[in-house]
């Protein structure tokens, strides 16, 4: 009762106090920590029941692969994976969905489609989330083709299918594929867009640059446009520095999400980039009035079976000194191969000067993972923020 509430904390408490625990239990509380997005706590979890030898049930590992995959815990996700085959639920369709997502979400498509292929039957589930992943990693072609493959399986796509594969073609750039899958919603299948349909579609004209476009989508909407809406128009606005749209988004924005930081500093960075110093400084005075606190932005890199973290302008990891100097020695790199002006200097400044905090956090994380990696492994990052803000 207290999970389905949302009271994390009292659920935690009785789930402390009671002498004898059940699996049942167990689950209860591993799944109410997935369900509100405490993925830390989850794996926390998991681990005190393997130190008692609780042995585990689909249910659990659902749980705990769902963390893995929001954390981009690979190792853990693996070892999870060899505990699925030792205990013989290698066929659980729940679990296989589960491997699927947790390897598209941390970077290893490879493994995701190879356990997708091996699934002797595919639910809408299976493909949503091979799709999803697809889609994720910028993979759109591919995405496209699994979901015309779907459909002449005879699968019937849902309204959270068509928002994966909108996604996916607004990130690969495919804007006539995607503009007919939105009308292939209602014309072929019955499904009515919400306003994350809507969004993606935005997201989708914006990135085209067919900004008009976009702003007429959101004012002929049958609903209200939501924030999210808004803001996938100010993010093309940025894209494409369009100042004049940007604040008209801005506006509508920030009456829906008065307090989304990211919102302002998006605004602010398309100011900045427009060298139209009033407007940041605008930005900055109603950031300041608002009360409004910047969520730091962080970033992680697994290494050895360890997660590490570091935040925007981060000098606490033991490694700093090191990871500064990669870090000193790529951008020194990179501007001798792409050019560096003083005017970019200055950009960055008052960027930085807005946002708060100094090194980007993935930039740090990079550095980590170069680091303390041979050439021929992987570095995964995770980020914590959709827009980026540090």
């Amino acid at each position: 009762m207290y999970v389905r509430c949302g009271s994390i904390e009292l659920a935690r408490n009785l789930f402390d106090c009671m002498p004898e625990k059940e699996l049942i239990t167990w689950n209860a509380m591993i799944s109410g920590y997935a369900q509100n997005g405490l993925a830390t706590r989850v794996l926390e979890l998991n681990c005190e029941m393997e130190a008692l030898g609780i042995c585990p049930d689909p249910v659990t590992l659902v749980g705990v692969l769902s963390s893995c995959a929001n954390l981009g815990a690979r190792k853990v996700g693996t070892k999870v994976e060899q505990q699925i085959e030792c205990s013989g639920f290698g066929l659980n369709p729940f679990l296989k969905n589960a491997l699927i997502h947790m390897y598209a979400r941390c970077g290893n498509l490879a493994r995701a489609c190879a356990i997708f292929d091996e699934m002797p039957e595919k639910n809408l589930i299976s493909w949503t989330a091979i799709i999803g992943g697809y889609g994720m990693h910028g993979q759109g072609e591919i995405a496209v083709q699994l979901f015309d493959e779907m459909i002449k399986d005879g699968i019937q796509p849902d309204g959270a299918m068509f928002v994966s594969v909108l996604s996916a073609c607004s990130h690969a750039g495919l804007t006539h594929k995607g503009l007919y899958y939105f009308a292939l919603m209602e014309r072929n299948y019955g499904l009515l867009p919400g306003p994350e349909h809507y969004s993606c579609v935005v997201d989708l004209l914006g990135r085209a640059g067919r900004m008009a476009e976009a702003q007429w989508l959101i004012e002929s909407m049958p609903m209200e446009p939501d924030g999210v809406v808004w803001g996938a128009l100010l993010g093309a606005c940025k894209i494409h520095k369009n100042v004049k749209l940007a604040e008209l988004a801005f506006d509508r924005v920030i009456e829906l999400e008065r307090s989304n930081i990211g919102y302002y500093v998006l605004m602010s960075n398309i100011y900045t980039e427009a060298e139209n110093l009033e407007g940041v400084l605008r930005i900055r005075v109603m950031m300041r009035e608002r009360k409004l606190k910047k969520d730091l932005g962080c970033s992680y890199v697994e290494y050895k079976g360890k997660t590490h973290l570091f935040m925007a302008g981060d000098r606490s990891h033991p490694q700093t000194e090191e990871i500064y100097r990669m870090l000193n020695k790529l951008e020194r790199f990179v501007n001798e191969l792409v050019g560096y002006t003083a005017n970019d200097q200055e950009r960055r400044n008052e960027e930085e000067l807005v946002g708060g905090m100094g090194v980007h956090s993935e930039k740090l994380a990079i550095a980590f993972g170069l680091l303390n990696s041979s050439l021929e492994m992987d570095i995964l990052v995770i980020k914590n923020l959709r827009i980026c803000i540090a």
